[in-house]
């Protein structure tokens, strides 16, 4: 068992160091273009080792705060990577498959409970930050499940795909550069150590949403 968990490590810390490499990458070349494509897919992959690496380390010994955010950072992926696949859902061309439902539920269902034992632990007098970091990475991961949800069973916008694809990518990276700064950047107060990847990253997310939404009215006017 001991060697298994070593060398789940190592793959882990391989596939973390490979994902942080090429996202960067994936988000400076032209959107979709074949590069963009390749580095994104390679990305997505380094993800799902990520994700199944840390479900095993984070429960065989007992880590939370990895398994919650494994699950947050990997169903913004999985989702975002699906939506390249449900381009044309809004117009009923293509179809949602039952591992997107799947997908969604199990998400909620993971966030609900890490809301609930966060709230558990504050009520309880808890003074650690990871009673907080529940409650706040619960509360956002369940936003994208119900988000989905919505969009699975309401009319949306022929672009909805894209932004859905750019946010859920930019987001399961700044999640997982999170995670990585608050293990390895101890150099940096404790609030910097969490917070900077995100005030990088929504920025980010916001000026390309802005952009992209501008390219796509001018090229339809």
């Amino acid at each position: 068992m001991e060697l298994l968990i070593k060398s789940s490590l190592i793959i882990h810390i391989a596939a973390g160091v490979t994902a942080l490499l090429v996202a960067p990458v994936a988000m400076a070349v032209k959107k979709g273009g074949r590069a963009h494509s390749r580095w994104g897919l390679i990305f997505f992959w380094a993800m799902t080792v990520i994700f199944v690496t840390a479900l095993f380390l984070s429960t065989i010994k007992w880590i939370p705060f990895l398994l919650m955010i494994a699950v947050f950072s990997y169903y913004s992926v999985f989702s975002a990577y699906r939506w390249k696949f449900l381009k044309r859902l809004y117009n009923g061309k293509d179809k949602l498959r039952w591992f997107d439902w799947a997908a969604l539920v199990i998400n909620g269902l993971f966030n609900i409970a890490f809301m609930s034992w966060g709230l558990y632990l504050i009520l309880n007098g808890s003074e650690s930050a990871f009673p907080y970091l529940a409650l706040g990475f619960g509360f956002f991961g369940f936003r994208i499940s119900y988000g989905n949800y919505k969009l699975f069973t309401s009319p949306h916008e022929s672009t909805t795909w894209f932004f859905e694809h750019l946010g859920g990518m930019v987001g399961g990276f700044i999640a997982t550069l999170t995670a990585f700064s608050a293990q390895t950047m101890i150099f940096l107060p404790d609030f910097i150590q969490w917070a900077w990847p995100s005030m990088v990253g929504v920025p980010l997310i916001s000026y390309w949403s802005r952009f992209y939404k501008k390219k796509f009215k001018t090229s339809t006017t």
